[in-house]
């Protein structure tokens, strides 16, 4: 009996394009999360969406399923997010983004703890501006896991090694995460 990942699948090779809505509709978020992750600016992040479904789109006819549709997604996207990184750092720009700002004040501690609410704010905003400042491989496989919560096998499928390598990795890019934020906190002191 087929799993419904694989009918769904099956479905997208034939060209079935209400199936490609279901993959859409069931990956979009995961696929924008880590493209913002990667990225750090929103319009960027749901360019790299787009262009993630669209080439998907085009080379289902490719995809093995050997790993996961979500695996290949995300796959795609990390590919896409460092080919734009790669392309800013060959035309560095001075970007205004008003949107990127602390996220969503309107949890239910702000009208409890406004201050709360604001520290809470600027600790995640650090810790995304260090986790941006990490080299990309290091800042790629800290997203995966910590926060995509990925399995290291899929991690593995994903940047191309053994899960042996993503232990190793992941082991650095914790190390580094952690001195780079102990020294930014150290620093605020």
């Amino acid at each position: 009996m087929q799993r419904p990942e694989e009918v769904l699948v099956a479905r997208c090779r034939q060209g079935d394009l209400d199936a490609f809505g279901q993959v859409y509709a069931q990956h979009e978020r995961a696929v924008f999360r880590y493209a913002y992750h990667l990225l750090g600016n929103r319009d960027d992040a749901d360019d790299v969406k787009q262009e993630t479904f669209l080439k998907a789109y085009r080379a289902f006819s490719s995809f093995r399923s050997e790993c996961s549709l979500s695996t290949w997604l995300l796959k795609i996207c990390g590919n896409l997010c460092r080919d734009r990184m790669k392309s800013r750092d060959r035309r560095p720009e001075v970007l205004y983004d008003p949107v990127a700002g602390p996220e969503h004040l309107a949890d239910s501690t702000l009208a409890v703890d406004p201050v709360a609410a604001v520290e809470r704010a600027q600790t995640r905003e650090t810790l995304l501006a260090v986790l941006r400042g990490m080299p990309a491989e290091q800042r790629d496989i800290l997203v995966l896991r910590e926060l995509e919560d990925l399995s290291y096998e899929e991690i593995a499928e994903i940047m191309g090694c053994s899960r042996a390598s993503v232990k190793v990795r992941l082991f650095r890019a914790r190390s580094r995460f952690r001195e780079r934020v102990e020294s930014v906190m150290r620093g605020r002191r």
